[in-house]
């Protein structure tokens, strides 16, 4: 690797290297934490949807068994 034109390849090659890396840290590291993996989605997502629904259950189920316990 004497030529500069492959030093810059190289360069860019461990950058997107580096990216990729961060993405998947980033990724499981959120799925650790078990946030939503469909936040920041644009279009519609059937996951999401699906967590929010659950997500809506679960409240109103909580709120419920708080109301029984209280009685």
């Amino acid at each position: 690797m004497t030529n500069w034109q492959q030093w810059v390849v190289a360069i860019l090659l461990l950058l997107c290297v580096v990216r990729i890396g961060w993405a998947s840290y980033a990724f499981f590291r959120r799925m650790k934490k078990k946030d939503n993996p469909c936040a920041n989605c644009v279009t519609g997502c059937e996951i999401k949807k699906l967590m929010d629904e659950k997500r809506a259950e679960c409240s109103t189920a909580k709120k419920e068994k708080k109301k029984k316990g209280c009685g």
